[in-house]
């Protein structure tokens, strides 16, 4: 393979994109100062810089967040665009979903902010941390009867590497765990790090067992509103919802009417079906709700592990093996 092009769709640390250039010698990043002294957009949904859409037509590989538009035209020379991102919603928003281009993601990236996460938000509502804080600001000395994590059931719904670390987190505070997974067939203990892992068909008896359900699930067509009023009448009176997938998974109507209803004690959300969410959303006045703007896989180690995951995908790449993380049409992830 002769010279590859590397075009760096937003800001990245001198240092890591020198880690870049150094993958092999047949690397060459086309816009290596542009790319380290780039303005960082900090609120979603980002849009690629275009001060690099200059690069385009010279690209062979695009590492990037976010696509501009028309990038088969743009980039005529282009193969191979790795994803800072685990989701390929990108893809779906540029109808990118039959593109000649080979797309891969950061799948891996993401488990252990978001299982910390995920375990934060446990805590914090089980310990009814943001009502503590509440009462603090109006100087009310509040006692409470907080709950515990350990001895309670936490249902995974979706046990892939982030599931897996959720799991891993919970076992260690003590909790048993269920999950839910794509793959498996028929009710198997003890795998993927849960105390039993169900089949898609199992989705019922996990709701109904669990007192903290955490959706960890991709946004494809099958996951569409998946979860939904049916879904939240099945789980435990009083239990919790946490969703760090997709928005797109949750009927929010349903989730409001559950909170709203008491049948729910609470939620943490991390993701929405409209992001940025709305000012005008309801869920902003939800009781008992804890949210963030997707933030959960947010860290100070995203994007060196990032790079540590595209620099191996390079090399593989420039040697004619086999790349990790493609994005498959048939799961659409």
């Amino acid at each position: 393979m002769e010279r590859v092009n590397v075009l760096v769709g937003g800001y990245m640390r001198p240092e890591l994109l020198r880690r870049i250039a150094e993958a092999d010698s047949r690397v060459h990043v086309l816009n290596v100062r542009e790319a380290a002294s780039a303005e960082r957009e900090r609120v979603p949904p980002f849009r690629f810089p275009e001060e690099f859409e200059r690069f385009l037509p010279d690209t062979d590989v695009i590492f990037t967040s976010r696509l501009p538009a028309e990038l088969d035209k743009k980039a005529p020379r282009l193969r191979w665009a790795q994803l800072l991102s685990a989701g390929v919603d990108v893809v779906f928003r540029g109808g990118y979903q039959d593109s000649r281009i080979i797309f891969t993601t950061a799948s891996g990236v993401h488990p252990i902010p978001i299982a910390e996460w995920v375990v934060g938000a446990m805590l914090a509502m089980a310990k009814r941390f943001p009502e503590a804080i509440q009462a603090q600001k109006e100087r009310r000395y509040w006692f409470y009867g907080p709950r515990e994590l350990a001895g309670s059931t936490v249902g995974i719904i979706g046990m892939g590497r982030i599931g897996q670390r959720i799991g891993r987190l919970a076992h260690a505070l003590d909790m048993r765990v269920i999950g839910v997974r794509r793959t498996v067939t028929s009710p198997t203990e003890s795998a993927d790090g849960a105390d039993l892992v169900l089949p898609p068909e199992g989705l019922h008896r996990l709701l109904a067992e669990s007192d903290y359900v955490v959706s960890a699930l991709p946004g494809t067509p099958a996951t569409e509103r998946m979860l939904g009023r049916e879904q939240f009448a099945l789980m435990k009176a009083g239990s919790y919802f946490i969703n760090v997938g997709r928005g797109s998974t949750v009927d929010e109507e349903a989730l409001l009417g559950a909170l709203q209803s008491g049948r729910l004690a609470g939620a943490a959300l991390d993701v929405f079906a409209t992001e940025p969410l709305p000012e005008d959303s309801p869920l902003w006045d939800a009781p008992n709700l804890f949210l963030t703007a997707h933030v959960s896989g947010a860290t100070d180690m995203y994007n060196v592990r990032a790079v540590d995951l595209f620099v191996e995908n390079l090399r593989r790449y420039v040697r004619g093996e086999p790349l990790m993380n493609v994005y498959d049409k048939e799961r659409g992830y």
